[in-house]
């Protein structure tokens, strides 16, 4: 059985805009129950069942997601685009809560994510059990953003759970610098991991420095979170749009709101794909930026991008 202590139930101070704002400076992390309305998880849940039921990786007639064994090809949620994550952060509470914890306006940014944790198989003996250990912040230099991070069912410790190191923001970037970058296990004791027996209207919300990372899931099921960031309105906001032209390294965007935009790209730029392992090389630039792909890029006032990656819009 996988253990790993509790994490604070935040939810007592819902309401209460600056004991919320104490905690979330403290531990970068707020973990709050019965906020998500289930009605609109419910919905969520379907629209990830039909996808998975369309790859055959589930059988329909089953409530549970008991995995069938069946690996996809592509992506099962490629066919969601972002219809379900944005009906998510249109829930009016989570958008107060987000207000509340910022002290001023979230934007929401186009970095969703549509989750599955896989069975994993059984436990083996002393085994590291914090897989994938990362701070977004090391991927996204620039993005000040938050994580609102949603169980879709029921998700118990030993369901492919969720773990995350409160206080640990505050501790600057933990990452190696050796290659692949990875975030080594004698930076964080194991006791200072938190995590929870999730459940439908749950929502944990991390900082862009919170370490975190993904327990194992020796289950027959497969886990189903989303993920959804915010920025404050008053934070460096990145460029989002749709690629007009690449000219050697500049790179021209036409954003939503129809201007255009050109951020320079440097050996310096993290260029990531979906995953940010590994990080594309910049003279492989036009395999995330051509013209009519949706990208973000994070860019100072000289224009040149810490950040390029593909947009979930």
């Amino acid at each position: 059985m996988i253990e790993v202590q509790p994490l604070t139930d935040s939810s007592s101070l819902i309401g209460n805009a600056e004991a919320l704002r104490q905690r979330w400076e403290e531990d970068g992390v707020l973990f709050l129950r019965d906020v998500m309305d289930p009605e609109l998880i419910g919905w969520a849940r379907e629209k990830y069942r039909e996808a998975l039921a369309s790859h055959k990786m589930i059988d329909p007639s089953q409530e549970a997601p008991v995995w069938t064994g069946v690996k996809p090809e592509v992506r099962p949620f490629s066919s969601l685009g972002p219809s379900v994550w944005k009906k998510v952060v249109a829930q009016p509470e989570l958008h107060a809560l987000m207000r509340d914890i910022f002290n001023a306006e979230p934007v929401w940014i186009p970095i969703a994510v549509y989750r599955t944790s896989m069975p994993s198989g059984p436990l083996q003996a002393g085994a590291d059990i914090f897989f994938g250990r990362h701070q977004d912040g090391f991927w996204n230099e620039g993005m000040q953003f938050s994580t609102a991070w949603i169980p879709l069912r029921k998700i118990g410790l030993n369901e492919g759970n969720f773990a995350v190191a409160p206080g640990y923001h505050n501790r600057g970037i933990l990452h190696s610098p050796v290659p692949d970058h990875p975030l080594p296990a004698d930076k964080i004791p194991s006791d200072a991991w938190r995590a929870a027996d999730f459940r439908v209207g749950d929502v944990l919300i991390f900082h862009f420095m919170t370490p975190h990372a993904t327990l194992p899931n020796p289950s027959n099921l497969i886990r189903l979170s989303l993920d959804v960031r915010a920025i404050p309105v008053w934070a460096p906001q990145p460029v989002v749009g749709t690629v007009d032209h690449v000219d050697g390294t500049d790179v021209t965007i036409k954003t939503d709101e129809g201007t255009l935009e050109t951020v320079h790209i440097s050996d310096r730029t993290y260029i990531r794909d979906r995953m940010p392992i590994p990080r594309v090389p910049t003279h492989e630039l036009q395999r995330i930026a051509y013209p009519g792909s949706r990208v973000m890029a994070m860019a100072g006032n000289d224009r040149l991008a810490t950040v390029l990656r593909p947009s979930s819009n």
